[in-house]
């Protein structure tokens, strides 16, 4: 599976253009990343982003069954308050897939879940597959 490249206003999993950090997991680093997941909703309000954004840590908190592909999740709040795009990092592509096949998004079944996907104020509007930026690579040592 070919994956896009990142838009440019993802400068890095926490650095969004015209976007402001609001919470993110501790990136796991025992896998590579191979694939980043734009996860995008609008909400009414920028106090609805925040309490949206808090569910979903307790709904990741109280995952009986988390998916071993996932790596990392860093939130962010449009500077007006009413869009989330949430930096997904996975391992891989089919992870996610894999991850999302029940048809009921991330996560298990569970009441907290469900909270998440039935937010008031809160309208899904994509989940999009990029692949990673490229780490910068320092290159050869030369000495004189």
């Amino acid at each position: 599976m070919t994956l896009p490249e990142l838009p440019s206003f993802v400068r890095s999993r926490t650095d969004l253009d015209g976007y402001t950090l609001y919470r993110s997991s501790s990136p796991r680093r025992d896998r590579d990343v191979g694939c980043v997941v734009l996860v995008t909703v609008d909400t009414d309000s920028e106090a609805t982003a925040r309490a949206w954004v808090d569910s979903v840590f307790v709904a990741l908190a109280s995952e009986p069954n988390p998916h071993p592909g996932g790596l990392s999740a860093a939130f962010h709040i449009r500077d007006d308050g009413k869009r989330v795009i949430n930096v997904a990092e996975w391992v891989s592509a089919q992870d996610h897939i894999d991850a999302m096949s029940d048809g009921n998004g991330i996560g298990s079944p569970t009441a907290d879940w469900r909270r998440v996907q039935n937010f008031p104020g809160v309208r899904h509007v994509s989940v999009e597959r990029y692949r990673p930026a490229a780490r910068p690579h320092a290159g050869p040592s030369r000495t004189a």
